[in-house]
């Protein structure tokens, strides 16, 4: 398994808790839930087994502990973004922030997870709370009387921005990063409009 390891030093409990769930989110991301083991876990951390079981009891503990974790990143971001930037921006920039901050995770949260039956229900809880909120905004500015359109319009936006962010990571770079944003801002703006009811106007973002 190629995966990265870092020198072992002595961390507080929250340090080491965390750099073992990065380093179990990059083993799961590249070899899946099944092909990976505690063994696999340990070395992608830098560290020895018998501290990630001190940490976890078993691998699905494991596995679970760095959905709980990514999912809990992205709704406080989001949270905190309102406070900062137009409410359009927000959704793009949240992504982007958890995927910059550990890429493995992020995408173990919306591609992988889901395809693995013990966590499937996980990662398809956080999929609706994030249509949820997509379906929230565009009922307060747009699309107000077809549902099912809404609907369709909150889950294709969600869908969009995950493989655009997904996409960038992999051909974008950090200087760029508020192009990224500038322009996914836009898209998602003129998607909005497409699908907005023909008397019922765009509000201001």
């Amino acid at each position: 398994m190629t995966v990265g390891t870092s020198s072992r030093r002595l961390l507080p409990k929250a340090e080491r808790r965390a750099a073992i769930l990065h380093g179990a989110a990059t083993a799961f991301a590249h070899e899946g839930f099944a092909a990976t083991s505690m063994d696999d876990v340990a070395t992608a951390a830098g560290i020895t087994k018998l501290i990630v079981y001190r940490h976890f009891a078993s691998k699905e503990e494991l596995y679970e502990a760095v959905l709980a974790q990514v999912s809990s990143r992205l709704a406080e971001e989001f949270v905190a973004g309102l406070e900062r930037q137009p409410p359009r921006a927000v959704g793009v920039r949240t992504f982007l922030t958890v995927a910059r901050e550990d890429r493995d995770a992020f995408v173990l949260l919306w591609r992988h997870a889901a395809r693995e039956p013990q966590f499937a229900e996980h990662a398809e809880r956080f999929r609706a709370k994030a249509v949820e909120v997509a379906d929230a905004m565009l009922v307060e500015r747009v699309i107000r009387r077809d549902r099912r359109r809404r609907r369709w319009a909150a889950q294709a936006i969600v869908s969009w921005l995950v493989d655009a962010v997904v996409h960038w990571l992999e051909e974008g770079t950090p200087e760029r990063d508020e192009e990224f944003v500038a322009l996914v801002s836009r898209a998602v703006a003129a998607m909005v409009t497409a699908w907005t009811d023909d008397d019922e106007p765009v509000s201001p973002a």
